[in-house]
Order: C-alpha cells, then structure tokens, then sequence
C-alpha cells in the first residue's frame, strides 16, 4: 500500500531559470535561503563527509549555549584554565588563542567572545573542561546535541577541531547546526557580530573577516583542515532574507573570501522569492484508497512560495508527491503530501500539502472494487 507515488500535477513556472546560473569554484557547497520554505540556492556533494576542522567550534558553542539555556551554567560562571588547555590551546601550541592565563579563571561569556571572535582553541578547551571535565566528555555532548539537532551524518571527537579520524561532518548537517545556533540562539548575534576582541592585554579582530568585508554578513566560522582546504560557514542578511552558506574545499583563504562575497551577492541579486500559490490554494488531487471517493484535493494551508534564480530560460518545475494511494478515513488538514520544487531537475523546496476535504471508509462494495483493482493492476 506504500507505493512511491508521483505528480498528479506538474507546473512549469517562467519566473525563474536554472540553477546552474550561479557559478562557484567550491568542490562542497550548500547555501539555503533560510527565510522560506528551506529553498536550496545552490548545492553540490552536501551530503559528502570530510573532517570539521574548525567548523567543531560551533558545535562546542551550541553545546554551551543550551547549558547556558537549561541553567546548568551562567555567563558569569568562572572555568578555570588547565595547564592541558593552555599547552594545548593557548600560546604555546602556535594555534589561533584567546592567551588564556594558566591558572587563571575566566567567566563564560568571555570564554565564549574567545572562542567565537577569535577561533580560540584555548576557549573551546576550557569551556569543555569546565562543563564536562575533560574534552572526550564533552565530546559525548556534541554529539548526543547533533543527534538533536538532526546531524545525522557528523560526529565529533573534540571541542576545537584537532584532526581526528573519527570526527566528521557533511555540508547540509553544517547548514542545520547554523540555522539551529541562530533560531535557537539569536542573542548570539552579538558574539558573532563583534568588530574585536581583548583579553589578557591582546586585541584581535574578528577573524571571521566576511563580518567587516561583506555587507548583510553577520557571522559565523571560517575554517581550514589539511585535507578539507579553506572553508567557511556564512550567515547573512539583507531586507527581509536570511541565506545561510556552508563549503568547503578551496585551495587558498582568497580564493574562500573571493567566493564568499561573490556567493553572498549572488544569494541576494540573482535569486527571488517566488509565490507559487497563495494560502489555502488548492494543488492537486491525489488517489484514495477504500473512501467514499476516489481522489481528493491537497491545499497549501499556509501558500507555497520559495526562492528561485532569476532568468529568462526557465527550468523549474513543482510536482504533488504523496505515498498512495491515501487510504480512508481522511480528515480535512491532515498532512498527506508535498508540493516538491524542482530546478534543472534538483529538487530545492519542498512544501506540505493537506486533505481539502473529509473522506470517510468507502461501502463494502467500494472498498472491495479498490481491493480488486490494486491485486490486478497496481495503482501505478
């Protein structure tokens, strides 16, 4: 009875062209417009595996961000520095620091202005320590969080990124760790969003350079690993619209920033909101299974829209995809299927779509009839 079932109605929109439109040099790259329904921009091998490097930060910052939530710590909660995390993380090591004082006491909220504004691998160890004792149990946090989150395909094995065999992440778990941190969290912006930082007699800019250099940036990580390359985790806005842009894989930091400002751009100038069909529009029919009738109509409860490239050569498509047939009893606004938005045949958007209309159990008869048919001919 679970059959894939496809399509029932098929549109082909002239608002919009390929995605395709865009070029990037990135191998790994996923940039979603966060504002709509989830609308992919552009994509390529997101689902791919590689080592987090950096990127582990941000899964240490929302780990400290829900304790901080739940009330497990405070943001003035003092964490001591280890000898291990100031070899480790701090001067010494030759890393990206905050230059923790060993033995010194440092509150949360600077610790978290350490590892945010300044990529400190000092902070990421010292707030680990200090809210699990060691880092391989804060590495358990991150990843029963990422579990929570939905990363199904990452795993870390530290707090600051340290290569690792076993750590691994994927682009689109990086869009969902970043969309999580801001939905979540948006009172974070203003760690993200600072010019600098000064601890222990040091300033240091924010080395998330996209944050002075390109307008609408308002945060997040860049990162690099000896087999991954340059990378970077973008989130941005302008108006009304929040894109966030995960990649990785390039060969040199210009060669990321270049593309950061260009992709930011692009997300903004070459891609629009499309309102496909407004609130309670119907969509489609889709077939029903032992009811009182035979197909029933979907709706967009809340309006379909999403955001697509902007061209004349238009290669964009929405189908009614649903598992069917749908079989009675159905209520009126029940889920049963999705309005599924395709570009150049990569699916971008998708959009749930409801029962218009009851449909109660057919009679003995119809249901018999609907029995019969499917043993003979299947529904599809």
């Amino acid at each position: 009875m679970t059959l894939a079932a496809l399509a029932l109605t098929a549109l082909t929109l002239t608002a919009a062209g390929p995605a395709g439109a865009v070029e990037t040099a990135a191998p790994r790259i996923l940039m979603v417009d966060s504002s709509t329904s989830r609308s992919v921009l552009i994509q390529r091998r997101s689902g791919e595996v590689f080592a987090p490097g950096n990127f582990a930060k941000l899964m240490t910052l929302a780990v400290v961000l829900d304790a901080l939530d739940q009330g497990e710590i405070a943001e003035t909660t003092p964490f001591p520095v280890s000898e291990h995390a100031w070899r480790s993380g701090g001067a010494p090591a030759g890393v990206t620091t905050m230059f923790a004082r060993i033995k010194s006491e440092i509150p949360v909220s600077d610790l978290l202005r350490g590892l945010v504004v300044d990529h400190a691998n000092d902070a990421a160890i010292i707030l680990a320590e200090g809210l699990s004792g060691s880092e391989q149990v804060f590495a358990g946090r991150m990843n029963e969080l990422a579990i929570r989150i939905g990363m199904s395909d990452s795993r870390f094995a530290n707090p600051t990124g340290f290569a690792s065999p076993s750590a691994r992440i994927t682009m689109a778990d990086l869009a969902l760790l970043c969309d999580w941190i801001w939905t979540r969290h948006p009172d974070a912006n203003t760690l993200f969003s600072a010019p600098d930082f000064t601890w222990n007699g040091i300033t240091q800019r924010n080395k998330t350079t996209p944050v002075r250099n390109v307008p609408g940036v308002l945060g997040m990580m860049l990162a690099w690993d000896q087999r991954a390359g340059y990378g970077a985790a973008i989130l941005a806005e302008r108006g009304d619209r929040r894109i966030v842009l995960v990649m990785n894989g390039l060969g040199s930091e210009k060669a990321r920033d270049d593309e950061v400002t260009a992709l930011v751009d692009a997300a903004f100038d070459e891609f629009w909101p499309v309102a496909l069909f407004p609130p309670g529009a119907t969509v489609g029919e889709v077939s029903v299974f032992r009811g009182a009738v035979e197909r029933i109509p979907v709706k967009a409860q809340n309006g379909a829209s999403a955001v697509l490239p902007v061209s004349d050569d238009a290669d964009v498509s929405a189908a009614v995809v649903y598992e069917g047939p749908v079989s009675a009893p159905v209520e009126a606004g029940q889920e049963i299927a999705s309005l599924e938005i395709s570009v150049a045949g990569e699916n971008v958007a998708s959009v749930p779509l409801v029962a218009g209309a009851d449909v109660s159990e057919g009679t003995f008869s119809q249901k018999a009839g609907d029995g019969l048919y499917q043993l003979l001919f299947g529904w599809w």
